[in-house]
């Protein structure tokens, strides 16, 4: 039994709309095939209503058809590629009503003189179209574009445009939707990454090892080690699964990952870490976010035991989440990308929570890494 096959089948029907990857199989050439066959289809249906129900000779009934073809065409790329991209998704109101206007008059413009056209190549037999075309011939520019009549032509012109607007309208719903959907599977499975990646099983080994060790030579240290480590477990299990979390605690949790990672090294290791947390009360800050940063300094630093170095700032000031945090580079290191997916996966969290509100400098010199952070917590 095939379950994922089954669960599909239960998914609702936006769901299944929105994993369907229009922008995948909807390439240019595609799309252009695609406007080809719409404005084919619909003129030709036009065409075979005007033949067959108002009784038109099949070139008259081209005609016309062809005359809907064009003032629709001019309308609907003017609007959607011209007057929405520029004017509308920008929320220039006065602008956007000025070019739908525009719009307006254009279609009754092109109108006018594709009927004048019509009707001075055709003899048009039918009652209704011949006296359309007469008072069409009657009317003067002025007429045709004055305000009364523009509004009069309103309700033809949006009939006349309904089919097309519609096929567009929907197109590009989906297109949205499977974006918006395929962007918040991305998010969720980037959080799920990261929650998985928080607590690195060799970090937990190396400490269970220093643990042991310092059990051994009885050393008074071993309790307060176990502490950090218990306080880092009910982190990670309790509260980092929370969008915000208490930036209190969150610094809490770094000098514990510190203080025991430097319980794996000698005393006089040059591990520098300093937490100005004078004005942290009542801010909020998302999980772990420079977790992997402080991570990937001691992964890669600290190689060279006399010049190795791990220096890390925090402070809040004035609202703005300071970090800042510097580690040697061993040579082996200088041939690849120091931090890796691990960064990546870190500057994706940082513009999916916090866009526009940071400021990330990456700074991977010959001899250091540096990493320089900032967010405003309002």
């Amino acid at each position: 039994m095939d379950i994922t096959n089954n669960n599909s089948t239960k998914r609702p029907f936006l769901e299944r709309v929105a994993m369907f990857d229009l922008d995948r199989y909807y390439t240019p050439e595609v799309r252009i095939l695609c406007h080809f066959l719409m404005w084919i289809v619909f003129t030709s249906l036009l065409q075979i209503n005007l033949f067959i129900d108002s009784a038109l000779p099949f070139d008259q009934a081209a005609a016309f058809a062809l005359r809907t073809l064009i003032c629709n065409v001019a309308i609907f790329y003017i609007f959607f590629y011209g007057v929405v991209p520029h004017t509308l998704l920008k929320n220039k109101v006065f602008p956007t009503l000025l070019f739908f206007a525009a719009c307006v008059i254009l279609w009754n413009v092109l109108n006018h003189y594709l009927l004048l056209l019509i009707a001075n190549h055709f003899t048009i037999q039918s009652p209704y179209y011949a006296k359309s075309l007469q008072a069409n011939r009657d009317a003067s520019l002025w007429f045709i574009i004055s305000p009364k009549n523009l509004l009069v032509s309103l309700a033809p012109m949006f009939y006349s445009l309904s089919p097309f607007f519609f096929t567009k309208i929907v197109l590009s719903i989906i297109r949205f939707y499977s974006r918006y959907f395929k962007t918040e599977k991305r998010a969720v499975n980037l959080e799920r990454d990261f929650l998985k990646a928080q607590l690195n099983p060799h970090f937990l080994f190396n400490t269970l090892n220093s643990i042991y060790a310092l059990s051994l030579r009885k050393d008074d240290q071993a309790p307060r080690v176990i502490t950090h480590l218990s306080e880092m477990m009910r982190y990670t299990l309790y509260e980092s699964d929370s969008q915000l979390v208490s930036l209190e605690k969150e610094l809490n949790y770094i000098g514990n990952y510190v203080t025991l990672e430097k319980t794996r090294y000698k005393q006089d290791a040059k591990i520098l870490c300093e937490i100005d947390d004078t004005q942290v009360n009542g801010h909020l800050i998302a999980p772990l976010l420079t977790f992997t940063f402080i991570e990937n300094a001691f992964k890669y630093g600290l190689k060279d035991r006399k010049n190795g170095f791990i220096r890390l700032f925090i402070s809040v000031e004035n609202d703005n989440f300071k970090f800042l945090i510097s580690n040697d580079k061993h040579v082996q290191e200088k041939k690849k990308e120091v931090g890796g997916i691990g960064l990546q996966n870190a500057k994706k969290r940082l513009q999916l929570l916090y866009p526009d509100k940071h400021f990330l400098l990456i700074k991977d010199e010959e001899a250091t890494f540096t990493v320089e952070l900032s967010i405003n917590l309002i």
